[in-house]
């Protein structure tokens, strides 16, 4: 220990052996900020980028603070330095001490890391000593020899040790200032056990690198030191900075996301609690409704039926003409009361899925024509003209016959209700690439286009003063689409205010049996 003392007080400038000291201790302390920050958020997988920086800023650290200190050496004779092996030691340095590095991080064992870099110091300083060219012999002790290289493998790993217990400024400031202890530790009792001995035989080549040009080299190499620890210093305050806006970013966006949560949580069982309400709602509206059927069918047939009697004197005249005709008015009301039960009980049946088609092959040319027979006196009461068109080919179909004639029967009364006297009515039934088609075509008031959907809606009315001619629930057409849905076809409208209406029904492929047979 007192040869070491000795060494550095008595063969070293202090000066300059302090200045090696500070600089070791600012490359040391930036190595492991870079080194921080490769090993931030990457667990066993560093960011080589950082990690490299981190390696050379250590190495040109542990290569200057050699350097330096050798510019302190006062051997007592003129010395120089070879150019080749002085580059090689600062290449052994850095690249030693990235290896050192990736296996402190990548395989988690920083103590073996920090020996692979105390390594890298020894490697480095007696490579650098070999660059050494004086006019004399150099001899080692090789006791003070092998103990440097333990003092710097040792100092090193427990430098590599503490800086893997925490990466926060105390822990980083005590794993620098042990590493700076390795390096220094190692390069004086390393200095110790060397001696000179002056032969002027020797001389120094040509070839050597002057002490002067060494300190330009130096200070070179601590320009490239301090840009890289600032420019790493500013980057990771950036980052820093970015990370901390992102994260407050993203809390603010979670404590919404979160907000957003418990109110559709929220709205989800409003609506929940309302679907138990609807659905109960729903099955009182049936119940109430297969109640009613009974009850209000029976007495309007028993009107319908003693009106007829009396508006058809069945069992003598009744005096007054007037009787006749109330009668008459009594059967007509009672019929459209009764129709409009039937639509009413029809779509809830409908919606509750209990309306069964009762499927037959039907020649859809005698439905149509029965249908027009139906509806012959409600169009010559209203003066317009009825004709129909069916194509000669069309294939037998498989539909429940009482629904299609609903349908029809629907389509043409209100193509009779909303068309004026003198206009025309034509049903045309034809093949279409789906199926088949029935088109209801009316020469009518017409319907505009942004009112179609409402009059597609149950109890939809369009507010217009003609449609107001006849009282309806506005269940004719949406009860007419659910039907020919339930059939898997569709129902379309088009129409033009002041020309007409076309209502056009399509029954699918599946439906027809000359096709099926063919299949």
């Amino acid at each position: 220990m007192l040869r070491i003392y000795g060494c550095i007080t008595q063969q070293h400038d202090l000066p300059l052996v302090l200045l090696a000291a500070v600089i070791c201790f600012f490359g040391c302390y930036t190595s492991l900020s870079l080194l921080a920050r490769a090993h931030r958020g990457h667990e066993r997988l560093p960011d080589w980028k950082w990690l490299t920086a981190a390696a050379v800023v250590a190495g040109a650290g542990v290569w200057t603070t050699h350097f330096v200190a050798m510019l302190a050496f006062r051997p007592g004779m003129p010395v120089g330095y070879d150019i080749a092996r002085t580059a090689l030691s600062i290449a052994i340095a850095m690249s030693l001490t990235w290896i050192g590095y990736a296996i402190a991080i990548r395989f988690a064992s920083p103590a073996g890391g920090g020996a692979v870099f105390g390594t890298a110091v020894g490697a480095m300083h007696f490579t650098g000593m070999s660059a050494l060219s004086v006019p004399g012999h150099l001899h080692w002790n090789p006791s003070l020899a092998h103990s440097s290289l333990a003092v710097g493998i040792v100092l090193a790993a427990t430098a590599l040790w503490i800086f893997a217990r925490g990466a926060d400024l105390k822990h980083r400031l005590s794993a620098a200032t042990v590493l700076t202890l390795a390096i220094a530790g190692l390069h004086f009792t390393a200095m110790a056990a060397v001696s000179l001995e002056f032969d002027p035989i020797v001389v120094i080549s040509g070839e050597a690198l002057e002490p002067e040009w060494l300190a330009v080299v130096v200070t070179a190499v601590m320009v490239m030191i301090v840009v890289l620890g600032l420019s790493g210093s500013a980057v990771d305050q950036h980052l820093a900075e970015r990370s901390t806006r992102e994260a407050v970013r993203l809390r603010a966006h979670i404590a919404k996301l979160q907000e957003t949560k418990r109110q559709l949580e929220a709205t989800a069982a409003d609506l929940e609690t309302a679907l138990e309400s609807a659905a109960a709602a729903s099955q009182a509206k049936s119940q109430f409704l297969a109640t009613m059927s009974h009850e209000l069918r029976t007495p309007l047939n028993a009107v319908i039926g003693f009106s007829e009697i009396l508006a058809n004197e069945s069992f003598g005249p009744l005096g007054d003409t007037r009787y006749k005709e109330y009668a008459k008015t009594v059967q007509d009301s009672g019929r459209h009361l009764l129709g409009l039960i039937n639509d009413v009980l029809d779509f809830s049946k409908v919606d509750a899925g209990r309306l069964d088609l009762q499927e037959e092959e039907l020649d859809l040319d005698n439905v149509i024509r029965a249908s027009l027979l139906m509806v012959d006196g409600q169009a010559e009461a209203a003066r317009v003209r009825l004709a129909s068109h069916v194509s000669s080919d069309l294939p037998y179909l498989r539909a429940d016959q009482r629904r299609v004639r609903q349908v029809l029967l629907n389509l043409l009364s209100n193509a009779c209700k909303f068309t004026p006297a003198d206009g025309e009515i034509r049903v045309s039934a034809f093949r279409t690439p789906e199926g088949i088609a029935i088109a209801v075509e009316d020469t009518g008031i017409g319907i505009a286009a942004e009112d179609i959907p409402r009059a597609l809606e149950r109890f939809g009315q369009v507010d217009n003063a003609l449609s107001r001619k006849y009282e309806g629930t506005g269940l004719g057409l949406p009860l007419s689409k659910r039907l020919m849905e339930l059939h898997g076809g569709s129902l379309e409208l088009t129409s033009t205010v002041g020309v007409g209406t076309i209502v056009t029904v399509t029954f699918p492929q599946a439906r027809l049996i000359a096709d099926r047979q063919a299949a």
